[in-house]
C-alpha cells in the first residue's frame, strides 16, 4: 500500500525535514479524497492507458514507484499524478496555496497539458529512495592537477548515484606532452582522462540504466584533433587484444579487422557523448579556407587596438570560458594578397612596414588568435594579417608555459566531419553564440559546459530542471473546420508549469547531490521549460509541418510560451522574491532579453525582477512523449506525441500480434489514429499496402514526416523556434 511509504525513515526524510514531508502526506491524502469524491478527474473506466503497451511498459519500468522489495505500489497514471502533484506543491509556504497548486498540477497532468522531466516523474515523493529531481548537471575541473581531476570524477559518481546525468569540460587540462612536475616526463594530455570519466559513468547503475555523460573540449585546445578521433583510434585495451589475436595465429586478417572494430566500439570512451565547443573565430577560419584556399594572405582592419599576446589558464581563469574568444565583429576584411611580396609592397607603400616569412609562420609572433598584428598610428584600427584558414591552438599556464600550434581550420573540420560520419560523434556546440545569448553570463554565472543532451548550457554546479508543454492538447475542436489553438489555455499552462518547475528547484535546494549543485540551484533557479507535440498540433489544425503557414504558426506559439514564461517568473519574483543574483541593469544587456521579449514582459521584469535567471529549453522528450495524452475521443485516450519540435517520425509501424494468430497489423501515430477513428477509416488504411495507397484515405499534411521533410526546412524550423528559447534545442 502506498501510504506505507510515509512510515519509512530514511535519508530522504532527514534531508527534507519532517514539516515538508507532513505537508506532502496531507496533500496526498487530500488529492486521494478528491479522487474518490470525483472532485478531480479519474478515467471513468479506470483505463487511462487503454491498450497502449508501450506507455504502460514505460510507466512501470521507469516511473511508477516500487517498494523496498521492488514491487510496484502504483498501478495507473492517476496514482503517479497524485504523488508528483502533492509532493511538488508541498514546498509552497502557504497551506491554502499549496492545496490549490496540488489540485491544479494534478488536473493539468491528467489532461496531458504538461509533463515534467523523467527525474521528477520517478523521484518526486518516492521516500524509499534518495533521488535528485534534476535530469542533468555540469561539473567543472577546478584545477589542472590529479586531485581536481579525480574530485570531478567523484562528483560525477555521486551525481549518478542520485539518478542525474552530468557534463564535464576537459579544456582546463594541459595538452599532451606538456610539462608536468611529477614522476612522468610529460602529460598524457586532456584526452587521456576521458576514459576515467567514461568508466565512472559505466560503473554506477541507475535502475537498470547507466548514467549520462557529456564530455566537451574547446576547439582552441591543442589536443582537439586527438579528441575528435578518440572514438576511432585504438586505445591500449584494443591494442592488447589485437596483439594477442595476432600471436594466436587463429584468425585471418579480415577477421582481426572486424574484431578490432567491435572492440573499439565497446572500449573507446563508450559511456560518453562528446562534443566540440566551436567559436565564431574557428568557423570564420574554416570559411576563409573554403573561399580563398590555404595560401592567400588576408589583411583585416582590427578596430579593437588592444593586443592579447598571452592568456593564462590558472587559478580561477578556466580555459573553458576565461580565454577570450575572438570577437569577429571587431574585424573587417581589408585586402587579399597572393603572396608575401604583394603584401609587403602594400605595407611599405602605405605604412613603411615589412613582414618576413618568419613573422608569418612563427606562432609565437602572433597574438592568441593567430594574427600578426601591426600597429597603425593615427588610424582607428590596426592591421591583423594571417594566411587564409590559419587557426591558433593555444594553452598557457604557469606550470606548463605557453603551447601554441598553428593549424589549418579545415584540417580540424575535416577530421570532425569524418568522425561524425563514422561514429555520429563528436557533436558541435556553437559556443560563441551560446555564451552570447546565455542570460546567466550577464549576471556573473558564465556557462562552462552543457548537459548530456546539449540543450542546456550550464554554469558549474548548474542543473537542468525539465518539463514540456504538450502542444497537442492546446487545440480546440481538433480535426474539424473549427479547429483552433486555445491561446488562453496555452498561457495559463505555461504560467502553471513555471510555478511547478520553480517548486522543483526549491526541492532541489535540499535534494541535489552536491553542495555546489544546491548552491547553484538557489542562485540561478534555472528552469528548462520546453514543448512537445508541435507536429500533432499542426495535424489537428490541418496544416503541413513544413509549410510556410506551419512554420510561422509554430514560431508564434514559441513566442507566446516565451513571454508567458518570463511574465510568470516575474510574478513569482513579486510573490516569493527574485533570484538572489538577478540584477536588472546587467541582465537587460543580454541579447535574448532585447530580442525575444515584448515590451509588456520587459516592463514587468523591470518592476519585479526575475525569480529564474533562465527558463526555456526544448529537451528530446524521448520517453515522456510516448506516455502523454495526445487526443481524447469520448472515454478513449490516445497516447504519444511528436518529440520536442520534431516532425512525426513515421505514420505507422508494423506489429505482430500473437493473440491474433501472429497476424501483422499497422500501429499508427496517435493523432493519426484518432483521425482514422473519427472518420471510420480503419478498414481502408489496414488494407493499404503502400504509402501511396494511404494517400487515398488520409490528408496530404499527415505525410510530412521525418523522412519527407527537407533538411534545410528542418533547420529553418529549429532556427525560428530558437529565437524564443534562452537555452537551446535538442534535435533528434
Amino acid at each position: 500500500m502506498f501510504l506505507d511509504i510515509f512510515k519509512h525513515k530514511g535519508k530522504f526524510v532527514d534531508l527534507c525535514g519532517k514539516k515538508n514531508l507532513k505537508n506532502y502526506q496531507n496533500l496526498y491524502l487530500i488529492l486521494k479524497k478528491k479522487q474518490n469524491n470525483a472532485e478531480v478527474p479519474v478515467h471513468p473506466e479506470n483505463n487511462y492507458l487503454g491498450d497502449n503497451d508501450l506507455a504502460r511498459n514505460i510507466y512501470e519500468k521507469k516511473y511508477f514507484v516500487k517498494d523496498l522489495n521492488n514491487q510496484l505500489i502504483e498501478k495507473n497514471p492517476e496514482d503517479l499524478f497524485v504523488r508528483v502533484s502533492s509532493f511538488i506543491a508541498s514546498i509552497e509556504p502557504d497551506p491554502a496555496r499549496a492545496e490549490e497548486c496540488a489540485v491544479q498540477f494534478y488536473k493539468y497532468l491528467y489532461e496531458g497539458y504538461f509533463v515534467p522531466g523523467g527525474r521528477v516523474l520517478a523521484g518526486a515523493g518516492d521516500l524509499y529512495r534518495l533521488k535528485t529531481l534534476s535530469n542533468c548537471f555540469v561539473t567543472q575541473i577546478e584545477s589542472d592537477n590529479i586531485e581536481a581531476i579525480y574530485n570531478s570524477a567523484y562528483e560525477c559518481a555521486r551525481t549518478y548515484s542520485y539518478g542525474g546525468g552530468i557534463g564535464v569540460d576537459i579544456s582546463p587540462l594541459r595538452p599532451k606532452d606538456s610539462i608536468v612536475h611529477n614522476a612522468a616526463d610529460s602529460s598524457t594530455g586532456a584526452v587521456s582522462f576521458m576514459e576515467l570519466f567514461s568508466l565512472t559513468t559505466g560503473l554506477i547503475g541507475q535502475s537498470g540504466r547507466r548514467g549520462a555523460l557529456m564530455l566537451t573540449i574547446d576547439v582552441k585546445h591543442p589536443d582537439i584533433v586527438e579528441f575528435v578521433r578518440v572514438k576511432k583510434i585504438p586505445n591500449w585495451v584494443t591494442d592488447q587484444i589485437i596483439e594477442q589475436l595476432k600471436w594466436s595465429n587463429q584468425f585471418e586478417e579480415d577477421q582481426i579487422k572486424e574484431i578490432q572494430k567491435q572492440v573499439m566500439e565497446n572500449t573507446q570512451v563508450r559511456f560518453a557523448n562528446i562534443s566540440i565547443k566551436v567559436s565564431d573565430e574557428f568557423m570564420q577560419a574554416v570559411d576563409e579556407q573554403n573561399t580563398y584556399g590555404k595560401n592567400k594572405i588576408l589583411v583585416y582592419k582590427k578596430f579593437n587596438k588592444k593586443v592579447l599576446n598571452k592568456a593564462l589558464q590558472d587559478v580561477d581563469c578556466h580555459y573553458s570560458y576565461q580565454i577570450p574568444a575572438k570577437n569577429i565583429d571587431e574585424y573587417e576584411l581589408f585586402h587579399v594578397f597572393e603572396n608575401i611580396s604583394g603584401l609587403n609592397d602594400y605595407l611599405y607603400k602605405n605604412y613603411e612596414l615589412i613582414l618576413t616569412e618568419d613573422d608569418m609562420n612563427n606562432a609565437f609572433k602572433r597574438d592568441v588568435y593567430g594574427d600578426v598584428v601591426l600597429s597603425i598610428e593615427n588610424e582607428p584600427f590596426d592591421l591583423a594579417v594571417r594566411y587564409s584558414g590559419d587557426f591558433m591552438l593555444y594553452f598557457a599556464s604557469e606550470p606548463t608555459g605557453e603551447i601554441r600550434k598553428l593549424q589549418k581550420a579545415r584540417e580540424i573540420w575535416d577530421a570532425f566531419v569524418e568522425g561524425n560520419y563514422r561514429t555520429a560523434e563528436p557533436g558541435l556546440i556553437f559556443w560563441s553564440r551560446m555564451s552570447k545569448y546565455s542570460p546567466s553570463n550577464y549576471v556573473d554565472r558564465p556557462i562552462s559546459c552543457t548537459n548530456p543532451c546539449a540543450e542546456v548550457p550550464l554554469e558549474k554546479g548548474g542543473a537542468c530542471n525539465l518539463a514540456s508543454i504538450n502542444l497537442s492538447r492546446m487545440v480546440r475542436n481538433g480535426f474539424t473546420k473549427n479547429a483552433e489553438i486555445d491561446w488562453a489555455t496555452l498561457r495559463k499552462v505555461t504560467e502553471t508549469t513555471v510555478r511547478f518547475l520553480d517548486n522543483v528547484v526549491s526541492w532541489n535546494e535540499l535534494l541535489n547531490p552536491l553542495e555546489k549543485q544546491r548552491t547553484a540551484a538557489s542562485e540561478t533557479r534555472r528552469l528548462g521549460l520546453g514543448t512537445m507535440g508541435a507536429a500533432d498540433l499542426l495535424n489537428q489544425l490541418g496544416i503541413a509541418y513544413d509549410s510556410t503557414e506551419g512554420i510561422e504558426l509554430v514560431e508564434k506559439v514559441m513566442e507566446t510560451v516565451c513571454n508567458a514564461a518570463y511574465q510568470a517568473s516575474a510574478k513569482l519574483a513579486a510573490e516569493k522574491g527574485p533570484s538572489p543574483i538577478f540584477n536588472y541593469d546587467k541582465y537587460s544587456h543580454g541579447p535574448f532579453f532585447k530580442e525575444a521579449l515584448n515590451v509588456e514582459t520587459k516592463e514587468l521584469i523591470k518592476k519585479n525582477g526575475l525569480r529564474n535567471i533562465a527558463l526555456l529549453a526544448i529537451a528530446p522528450t524521448g520517453s515522456i512523449s510516448n506516455i502523454v495524452l495526445s487526443f481524447v475521443n469520448g472515454n478513449r485516450n490516445y497516447l504519444g506525441v511528436s518529440s520536442g519540435i520534431e516532425p512525426i517520425f513515421s505514420l505507422f509501424y508494423t506489429r505482430r500480434s500473437e493473440s491474433f494468430g501472429n497476424k501483422f497489423f499497422k500501429v499508427f501515430h496517435s493523432t493519426i489514429q484518432a483521425y482514422i477513428d473519427l472518420h471510420n477509416l480503419n478498414n481502408q488504411v489496414e488494407h493499404a499496402q503502400t504509402e501511396a495507397e494511404l494517400t487515398e484515405s488520409l490528408p496530404n499534411y499527415f505525410f510530412r514526416t521525418a523522412h519527407h521533410v527537407d533538411a534545410d526546412r528542418r533547420v529553418e524550423i529549429q532556427g525560428r523556434c530558437q529565437k524564443y528559447v534562452d537555452h537551446s534545442i535538442s534535435s533528434t
